[in-house]
């Protein structure tokens, strides 16, 4: 997924929302952890873990986005890429 916006939660991290729709989020049950790549806009790379999760606005269906739980980790800016990386079946793509 390429990340829209991203928003600090304290105590909790990072919340990435999509640019759109992320059906591959749809495939993992909600705060199911997942391991990915933050690829920045300078094409900086970080590996991170991050968790399913599923937000809702005000007259806006839900839509799932991702908890960035590294805890070293900069606010993602917009245009960030996340990748999944680890072993299950679909990893190694943009999520």
């Amino acid at each position: 997924m390429r990340v829209l916006e991203s928003h600090s939660l304290t105590g909790l991290g990072m919340l990435l929302h999509p640019e759109s729709a992320a059906p591959e989020l749809a495939n993992w049950p909600l705060h199911t952890a997942l391991a990915v790549r933050l690829r920045y806009p300078d094409k900086q790379e970080i590996s991170a873990i991050a968790s399913v999760e599923e937000i809702a606005r005000p007259g806006q269906p839900a839509v799932r986005a991702l908890l960035l739980t590294q805890p070293d980790a900069v606010l993602p800016p917009a245009g960030t890429e996340v990748w999944a990386s680890g072993n299950e079946p679909s990893w190694e793509q943009l999520i």
